[in-house]
């Protein structure tokens, strides 16, 4: 502990003196820092103040004005900010407002005669760009008067209308097909929702009587609008039953409604599923036990609040009718899935605002009923429309607490941390009860409130509590810390832990996934279809499942052609399919020669050498590229005349990564790089500004002494893992320096590094101090580390963003990311240079000449904006945000689920990118460089004399593999 606590106090002392030397001194006592006021209570005031949830109990008591306010679109004041804006006719609706492009603001003044709660509905069409592309749905944050009222107001989502674009085919060996996901411009009317999945009703807005000014922010906002209406939302009047003898008198052909049949969606992720577990799955194309039939819809795509699916029905004859849905939810066990249910878009009684799908791995009808009574609903003759929307049911606004309560916890734990440090003494009393005013209050406060949220939990679930016991043993850690306050440091493990258990819970089961079969629309005297399986039909069906498949190649993923070219890839099954799909779509049916997609798993080079090799690859890394290269196996593509052009697409500094003696052999497919994660609640506690005090490594360093003062770390991307990559990996922080001085790895022939210049050397050297003087962590779990807040800055792939995303949801809004920490210029600029990794298309020269202009034109066309926003846009749909594709093209990166605001951050730190070539000695290199490191920071030796021995190494196996290729002669 004593030698830990003498290390801070150093590296503090160091940091503060560098600060001096650069003549800021006075920076701590200026922020204020020293004053601080880090108790929980402040905490708490100043980061969540502005939660929806804190925002309704605020405004619990308004009332309710009955009056409505229409705010016609094409009666903006203003707009700017680069918005394009005009007022004409669209779609047959006259006089709209037209925002044609993804940015900017645009204002309206709007009286509202009556001060109360008001929700808000737009009518809307959401538009397309010339590419088809903006393919996420209508995102803008809401302003009044210049303030966001609350923080789920800053991300307004107004869903576009996707529909199957071609019905279900089937290949030549008899597997439906897929049909890809198209957006259709129509005029539609929404309220605005919480997309947070905690509330089930529309968001609401506390308005004062008055003038007041309403900004539309663009965060991806290209769409007309009609108008927008203050109002309130009436509730549904209960079920009242038909006439009994209206509902005997209806008589009908029975109607089947094909779950993947339906007719528009509100999302792209719900497009047509497959299920082969059950013969009684139902199928327009007839179910099978060894073919792939697209039969269902939902699964784990349909798991989020405000998701919809519609299905048209086409009623012959006017009555009374029941609808039964068989569904299947097989996900959340001990629990249930909720489904709104709208009829021609309107909820007909209160009981179709939640109905219940419960947990079970068979089909299961659930019928719209009252007791043992189904509902039934009059339709008229014509068409109608049955919608199910995913809501949070009673479970969203006991989920929105539990996550308060993890993030409060978290809070509290970051302060015992900063009185202890991450290793507390066990015998040392640290007083942490009078060190942290009312924790012991607000501990027992939350212990309470997890039993009740747990008992709420059991009593709708029915169970004893099993699926919710996470939540039981964060409860009683909280009690051991109430009832032994002195022992409170010595369980900062089992906090940290059951918090981080709690949240992994919570994030599974505030999910609503469900997947459909079919809907049925009957009348009285008919009965809806059995949902139990035969015994031995099932028994039947699993046998005749188990023969075919030691026949049937469930690892093809295109029909046999002799003509066509091979392309392999070594992707997921799920990632290969959705290329299939696409190049079986939109590339294979106008092609000269067609393309077959192969899933391989390795052993490109080997399978190369021993004429068994494919004729393209695509997401090759690495260094195979370059290695496949080096030994004249694949076509140089600057042959091609339009070379130039085509390499428009990425960034200037996309293709270094795959050159080689003048030659470029690969197009760039995928490109991560790396950015600075922060929590910005974390860090306003201190008083640093991210964008000001992380923008170089001279200010970072500036802020250093702050935050170990409180025991909290910055992560750096990791020096050493468990295998040295044969490629420098994106981000590293030596290689980001250097690059930032002006100077890369490598002369200007690949011949020898510049690790001998000066600037390497300050490089090297400060790189390893951030180790050796400051106490930075070599291994660290950044996602838990972030999560919890005792790493707030962070330098990570920018793909990191995906999982925070997903599986940290407790801190939603209190984080962001920026350019990683530049280099400041002597213009005055900074230069946030840094090297990526990425993956690229190649072709393979033992094609002839024309099969290789052919290969030419299918990856020109898989590069393309459109094909790589497809396929961006299918496989996160399949997989979620987690899957985000990291595009290497520029325009397609646009239109991916990014905002505006995101894609900017991401293009700038992409646009600054200056890559390392990749040599056949890169192995080598990276590998002498994490040697040199290791001996600095784990043995002491000097940085300048370290570097230099192992250069020479380096460099002598540069010369060695140049001279193995013939690149010396």
């Amino acid at each position: 502990m004593k030698n830990t606590f003498l290390k801070r106090v150093i590296s503090s002392a160091l940091a503060l003196s560098l600060a001096a030397s650069c003549g800021l001194t006075a920076f701590a006592a200026e922020s204020g820092n020293q004053v601080t006021d880090l108790s929980a209570e402040v905490i708490d005031a100043s980061n969540r103040e502005n939660a929806y949830s804190n925002y309704v109990k605020k405004h619990a008591d308004a009332a309710r004005p009955q009056k409505e306010v229409i705010i016609n679109g094409a009666d903006f004041v203003k707009f700017g900010d680069g918005a394009v804006i005009t007022k004409e006719t669209v779609d047959g609706e006259p006089n709209v407002m037209k925002w044609a492009n993804q940015v900017g603001t645009v204002d309206f003044k709007v009286n509202v005669p009556e001060t109360g709660w008001y929700n808000i509905e737009a009518k809307y069409e959401a538009l397309n760009n010339e590419a088809g592309g903006n393919t996420t749905s209508v995102e803008f944050a809401l302003l009044i008067d210049g303030v966001c009222p609350y923080t789920t107001a800053s991300r307004i989502t107004l869903p576009k209308r996707w529909v199957n674009k071609t019905e279900i085919q089937q290949d030549v060996r008899g597997n439906d097909i897929r049909p890809g996901q198209i957006a259709v411009e129509c005029w539609q009317v929404s309220p605005f929702k919480d997309t947070d999945g905690l509330r089930n009703e529309a968001l609401g807005f506390y308005i004062e009587a008055g003038e007041h000014t309403f900004t539309l922010q663009s965060q991806k906002a290209q769409f007309a609008l009609a108008y927008m209406k203050l109002f309130n939302e009436t509730k549904p009047a209960p079920y009242v039953a038909p006439d009994a003898n209206e509902i005997q008198n209806s008589h009908a052909e029975r109607i089947l409604l094909e779950g993947e049949n339906a007719t528009y969606k509100s999302d792209r992720t719900l497009f047509p599923t497959a299920d082969r577990n059950s013969y009684l799955t139902s199928s327009a194309n007839g179910q099978s036990p060894t073919k792939t039939r697209y039969n269902t819809i939902g699964k784990d795509n349909w798991n989020k609040a405000t998701q919809a699916a519609t299905w048209e029905v086409d009623i012959t004859t006017a009555g009374c009718y029941k609808i039964g849905i068989r569904a299947k939810q097989d996900s959340m066990r001990g629990m249930y899935s909720n489904r709104r249910l709208y009829i021609d878009g309107v909820v007909p009684c209160a009981e179709c605002e939640q109905l219940k799908f419960y947990y079970d791995t068979s089909w299961q009808l659930t019928v719209p009923s009252i007791g043992e009574e189904p509902m039934f609903f009059y339709l008229d003759a014509g068409k109608h429309t049955i919608t199910l929307e995913a809501v949070p049911g009673e479970i969203g606004e006991i989920m929105g607490d539990i996550d308060e309560i993890v993030y409060q916890v978290n809070s509290y734990y970051r302060q015992i941390r900063a009185i202890t440090g991450p290793n507390p003494d066990e015998y040392n009393n640290y007083d942490i009860k009078g060190s942290i005013p009312g924790i012991l209050d607000r501990f027992k406060e939350y212990s309470e409130s997890l039993r009740a949220q747990m008992k709420k939990i059991e009593k709708l679930s029915g169970t004893g509590g099993t699926e919710a016991v996470t939540l039981d043993k964060l409860a009683i850690v909280l009690d051991k810390c109430v009832s032994k306050a002195d022992r409170i440091p010595n369980m900062m493990s089992q906090i940290k832990d059951n918090v981080t258990s709690v949240s992994s819970w919570v994030n599974q089961y505030r999910e609503q996934p469900l997947e459909v079969d079919m809907i049925e629309v009957l009348t009285d005297d008919q009965e809806f279809t059995e949902c139990d399986e035969g015994f031995f039909k099932s028994l039947g069906y699993g046998f005749k499942a188990f023969i075919g498949s030691f026949f049937e190649d469930y690892n093809s993923l295109a029909e046999d052609d002799e003509e066509a070219m091979i392309c392999w890839t070594s992707l997921g099954r799920d990632n290969a399919t959705v290329i299939q799909t696409l190049i079986n779509n939109d590339y294979n049916p106008t092609a000269k020669t067609k393309v077959n997609l192969k899933l391989v798993q390795g052993g490109i080079i080997e399978a190369t050498f021993a004429g068994k090799g494919p004729d393209l690859a695509l997401f090759m890394g690495g260094d195979f590229p370059i290695q496949l290269a080096a030994r004249d196996v694949l076509v140089n593509l600057k042959k091609f005349d339009d070379y130039d052009e085509v390499m428009k697409r990425f960034a200037p500094q996309a293709g270094v990564l795959y050159e080689y003696n003048g030659g470029c052999y690969g197009l760039p497919v995928s490109q991560t790089f790396p950015m600075l994660f922060y929590r910005s609640d974390v860090l306003s506690q201190y008083g640093i500004d991210p964008k000001t005090d992380l923008n170089t490594w001279e200010n970072l360093l500036k802020v250093l002494p702050t935050l170990q003062r409180n025991y909290m770390e910055v992560g750096l991307i990791l020096p050493v893992g468990s295998v040295i990559s044969p490629v420098t990996e994106a981000g590293n922080t030596f290689a980001s320096m250097l690059l930032q001085k002006g100077v890369n790895y490598y002369s200007d022939n690949l011949d020898k590094t510049n690790f001998d210049t000066q600037e390497a050397i300050d490089s090297f050297d400060a790189w390893t101090k951030f180790y050796t003087t400051y106490s930075f962590e070599q291994t660290y779990d950044a996602f838990t580390r972030f999560r919890q807040g005792d790493m707030p800055v962070l330098i990570q792939n920018y793909t990191f963003f995906n999982q925070l995303t997903v599986a940290a949801p407790e801190i939603k809004g209190c984080w962001s990311f920026q350019p990683i920490p530049g280099t400041k210029q002597e213009d005055g600029s900074i230069n946030h240079a840094s090297c990526s990794v990425g993956s690229a298309a190649l072709i393979f020269s033992k094609l002839d000449e024309d099969k290789q202009k052919d290969a030419w034109e299918f990856i020109k066309w898989f590069t393309s904006d459109e094909t790589m926003t497809s396929y961006g846009n299918d496989i996160e749909s399949i997989v979620g945000t987690m899957g985000r594709f990291d595009t290497a093209n520029l325009n397609a990166l646009e239109q991916l689920s990014w905002t505006t605001n995101e894609v900017s951050l991401l293009k700038n730190q992409m646009l600054s990118q200056v890559e390392i070539p990749v040599i056949p000695a890169s192995y080598g290199v990276t590998r002498g460089l994490i040697n040199a490191f290791r001996e600095v920071v784990n043995n002491a030796e000097n940085a300048r004399d370290t570097l230099f021995w192992y250069n020479k190494d380096i460099n002598d196996e540069i010369t060695r593999k140049r001279e193995d290729l013939g690149l010396n002669s």
